[in-house]
Parts: structure tokens; C-alpha cells; sequence
């Protein structure tokens, strides 16, 4: 289950799920943090004056895939919503509520102070207009009460760490920020991603392909004769979905060269043979000296 949380620092809003949705429409999900609250202060939902108004806030954990590709992920929430008894209404189903004859009905009683007239929440009733005189056996008269609920999340494709969104449950608003696990495989940077991939010597010098594991499947990588490496290769349009543009980001493979720890004796003296070839090389190798001449030749 997730666990609640105070920190928010992007957000995100969910729109309406029942209709298909574009890469217009996964645009204005994310929205600046500062602009969210803005708005979200002056909706039916931003009344801060009970604790029951307040948004509740929790974590999901995400896989690096699932935060790339997106998921619709399940869990559960307890949240203060309105009371299912009755209906928030506050009286037990089936009885009468009492007018308030001390505000008449409006829940505002007026205050005189001196040359001023003031207004304010009528004290008894707290702004209903009534008196309840059985009180809910559920909420206890509140009109909110504690639920458990199921909650789908439809996580969009190239969520990041840390971002935030708000959604609603019930007839309330949560906000769920993820945190995105690393990738064994795969280095994030925005909309793209990065990998390694181990080649021969062989396929370095000569050239070749090799088979990398990409995001969404296995790629068929083509080397180039002379691979250096720490070379990268770019893939295009192989990264992570861009959340506030089209298209997708690209997959850059960096190539690492890997060096055998041990020869049999045929590669050993293959390798003898072309080393007695090399002109460039700065020092010395081992079991290859120079002669007079000025070639190299193998030694003892």
C-alpha cells in the first residue's frame, strides 16, 4: 500500500480516462507546481478550513520500465470522503434536522461591535442552517468518514522520479508522486536513454553486428570496422516518450571493448603476429622485441 508523503514537486493532473487520449492531451497533464495550487485553491476542492479538506498525499513505487512505458497500477487508500451513510448530510437516514432559529436558517449570524457590523459562520449550527438531533452513527455528525479504497492509477509513459500528480477518489482529490526505481540496464537522461554494450576485439577491428537490449525490444546493432571505445551509437527514436512534447527521445549505446584474460596458444600467437606488425605503439609488448633492423620480431 502507499505510503503517505509531504514533499510535491511536479505535478501532474489526470484528465478525463474514458476517452482516448492524445500527445496533446499528455501535455496538460503535467503543469507547473506554482499554477496547479493556483488553480487548485479556487476549485470546489480547495477549501482548507477542516482537515477533512485537505488533499492527502502518497507514494507509489515504479519500476524504471513501468515509469518508461507507463501502467495502469492499482492500490490502496484510506481517505476521509464523504460519509456513505449519509451522504454527508450528517443526520442518521430517516430522521428530520432542526431549523437554526438562531441564525434563521442561513448559517451566518450577524456580530455588532461598536459603530461595526460584522458576519460570520453561525456558531451553533457551524454554517448548516440546521441542528441535527440524530446524529449519523458512522461520521458522528461530520459528514465525512474513513474509507478504504481500490484506486487505479493510469501511470503516463515517461513519468519521471519525483513528479507528482492529483487525481480523484470518490468525491476528493489525492496526490500520488513516484519514485522510480533504477535500471540494472538503462541511464535516464530526460526522454533518453543510454546503455552499454560489450563487443569482442575482433568485432571491433573487423566490424560486425551484435545484439543490444533495447526499451522495447531487441535491438540488432551494426558496428562499424574500427570501433573505438566509449564510441556511442545512436538509435533513433528508441528512448522514453516525451510527457510535454511528441515523439520519443533516442537510445545512445555506449561500446566497451572487452579484453579476453586469457589466450589459448593459437590466439597467443596470432596476436604475437600482429603485434610484430603495429607501428604506433608507445612502449613495449610483451614477447615482442625489435631487431636491428628495425622490425619486430618474437622473442624468448
Amino acid at each position: 500500500m502507499a505510503e503517505p508523503q509531504a514533499e510535491r514537486s511536479r505535478l501532474c493532473v489526470f484528465p478525463d480516462l474514458s476517452r482516448p487520449q492524445s500527445a496533446a492531451d499528455i501535455e496538460t497533464w503535467c503543469q507547473p507546481h506554482r499554477k496547479i495550487f493556483g488553480e487548485f485553491s479556487s476549485s470546489s476542492f480547495g477549501d482548507f478550513q477542516t482537515v477533512f479538506d485537505q488533499p492527502q498525499e502518497y507514494i507509489m513505487e515504479l519500476t524504471f520500465n513501468q515509469a518508461a512505458k507507463g501502467v495502469n497500477k492499482e492500490f490502496t487508500v484510506n481517505i476521509m470522503d464523504t460519509c456513505e451513510r449519509c451522504n454527508g448530510k450528517g443526520n442518521e437516514p430517516g430522521t428530520k434536522v432542526q431549523h437554526c432559529h438562531y441564525c434563521g436558517g442561513s448559517g451566518m449570524e450577524t456580530i455588532n461591535t461598536g459603530p461595526f457590523v460584522m458576519r460570520s459562520t453561525c456558531r451553533r449550527c457551524g454554517g448548516r442552517g440546521s441542528i441535527i438531533i440524530t446524529p449519523c452513527v458512522v461520521c458522528r455528525g461530520v459528514g465525512q468518514a474513513k474509507q478504504k479504497k481500490r484506486v487505479m492509477v493510469p501511470v503516463p509513459a515517461g513519468v519521471e522520479d519525483g513528479q507528482t500528480v492529483r487525481m480523484p477518489v470518490g468525491k476528493r482529490e489525492i496526490f500520488i508522486t513516484f519514485r522510480v526505481q533504477k535500471s540494472p540496464v538503462f541511464r535516464r537522461d530526460g526522454a533518453d536513454i543510454h546503455s552499454d554494450l560489450f563487443i569482442s576485439i575482433a568485432q571491433a577491428l573487423l566490424g560486425g553486428t551484435a545484439r543490444a537490449q533495447g526499451l522495447y525490444e531487441t535491438i540488432n546493432v551494426t558496428i562499424p570496422p574500427g570501433t573505438q571505445t566509449d564510441q556511442k551509437i545512436r538509435m533513433g527514436g528508441k528512448g522514453i516518450p516525451r510527457i510535454n512534447s511528441y515523439g520519443y527521445g533516442d537510445h545512445y549505446i555506449h561500446i566497451k571493448i572487452r579484453v579476453p584474460k586469457r589466450l589459448t596458444s593459437r590466439q597467443q600467437n596470432l596476436i604475437l603476429s600482429y603485434a610484430e606488425d603495429e607501428t604506433d605503439v608507445e612502449g613495449t609488448v610483451n614477447g615482442v622485441t625489435l631487431t636491428s633492423s628495425g622490425k619486430r620480431s618474437t622473442g624468448n
